[in-house]
């Protein structure tokens, strides 16, 4: 019945007296200062309706969010990241039906609001960005390193001999704070494209992939080695990658950080602390240069915003998330929040000219399926712990596996086979 309100635009709000307060949950992807701009410009074109945003820091979304949908009370309007993450909470969302294509009709893809990452299927909100993981890094520190900085590690062996010269030199290598959730969006998925294909991504994201296959072992190996040979910053087990891990690299300590394209830190913030003719990007380096997806970049489609099913402005929500998936807050979003638009027509002008965006652009044309949104929230959990503990003595790789595997039977949406 909810969704039948929102589809039909029989909302409650209809019949409210003055314009319609609508309450936003976010954690501002792209900035304050873009976020200005969204409520200004909507508000501009929509005067009946005005926006409350509700901003919580990333790490403390989950903290916040909870109790809104246990309660099913608060936000009319609410994000989460594309993939598990928001399918673990699809029930505070209303189903947006046929309404799905008409909204989404001049995005590139939209997949990662709907159940399977299958358009035909149930989708329960929008993405405007386009979101995904890729090794920036410092030219300056490679130099000093005596290192090449036109000719970045392409292999995990040169990458392994790289981190040597770069801590030799007295330098991080790679920035890193493993408190919180970001191993499992941002680094999993560049390791994990090394051994498992396409259909295993998809059998991880069914919950038929066990966690004790040596291919998702031999992951969880390489990501172990990162820390227990040294190539990343000693603290990295009790800090967050953002800000901490971040400001690292942004400080010119540490030759390589592993972010994201879009939303919080990524290539305009590093451009501006490091210049940008000093700022590099590349790929993770490849385990395997043979593996079908070495080559491929991870990519999703960034957080995604849906009408709450408690809601009693479900047109009003409609009427604000169309917007988001529309050519103005495209717009918004290059000019301000400098990340990858999903709308089609956005004026291809305004991107920007920056050497790193342009190879960004290069990096995104060959995607694949981004593993790391394939998690549940217990495996993200368990990822991000057991490598804490793997880093600090604490755990064997084999016991991170079965940390895993434990999680994933834990996993209600997993279970339900969605």
């Amino acid at each position: 019945m909810a969704a039948a309100a929102l589809l039909t635009g029989c909302g409650d709000d209809d019949a409210a007296d003055g314009p319609v307060t609508l309450k936003v949950l976010t954690w501002e992807p792209g900035g304050a200062e873009y976020w200005k701009q969204v409520k200004t410009s909507f508000e501009g074109s929509h005067p009946d309706i005005k926006l409350e945003m509700q901003s919580v820091p990333f790490d403390k979304y989950p903290e916040v969010q909870g109790p809104y949908i246990t309660s099913q009370s608060g936000p009319d309007v609410m994000a989460n990241n594309a993939g598990l993450e928001l399918f673990d909470r699809r029930g505070a969302y209303v189903p947006l039906g046929d309404k799905a294509a008409e909204i989404t009709k001049d995005l590139v893809t939209y997949s990662g609001a709907c159940e399977g990452f299958d358009t035909s299927k149930t989708c329960y909100g929008v993405p405007f960005s386009y979101q995904g993981n890729v090794l920036y890094y410092n030219k300056a520190v490679l130099t000093a390193a005596g290192l090449n900085p036109e000719q970045p590690p392409a292999t995990w062996d040169e990458f392994g001999a790289a981190c040597e010269a770069v801590k030799k030199a007295g330098k991080t290598c790679l920035a890193l704070g493993l408190s919180g959730t970001f191993p499992a969006y941002w680094d999993f998925p560049e390791i994990a494209r090394n051994y498992l294909t396409e259909d295993d991504i998809r059998a991880l994201l069914a919950g038929k992939l066990s966690w004790k296959d040596p291919k998702l072992v031999s992951v969880l190996g390489k990501l172990a080695e990162i820390t227990t040979k040294g190539w990343a910053n000693k603290n990295a087990p009790s800090i967050t990658m953002l800000p901490d891990g971040a400001d690292i690299f942004q400080r010119g300590d540490a030759a390589f950080a592993g972010t994201i394209i879009s939303d919080a830190v990524n290539w305009e913030a590093f451009g501006k602390a490091l210049g940008d003719d000093k700022l590099g990007v590349t790929r993770w380096p490849a385990i395997d240069p043979a593996a079908p997806l070495a080559g491929k970049f991870s990519g999703i489609e960034g957080a995604v915003y849906g009408v709450t099913q408690w809601s009693e402005k479900k047109q009003a929500g409609l009427e604000f998330i169309s917007w988001l998936a529309g050519k103005e807050n495209g717009e918004l979003w290059v000019k301000y929040g400098k990340g990858q638009p999903l709308n089609r027509t956005v004026d291809k002008a305004l991107l920007p000219s920056s050497p790193a965006f342009l190879k960004i652009q290069e990096l995104v044309a060959q995607p694949t399926l981004h593993a790391g949104v394939m998690l549940s929230g217990p495996e993200a959990d368990a990822l991000a712990r057991g490598w804490q503990q793997v880093t600090l003595g604490q755990l064997t790789v084999d016991k991170w596996a079965d940390q895993m595997q434990q999680a994933l039977e834990r996993s209600p949406t997993k279970k339900q086979g969605k």
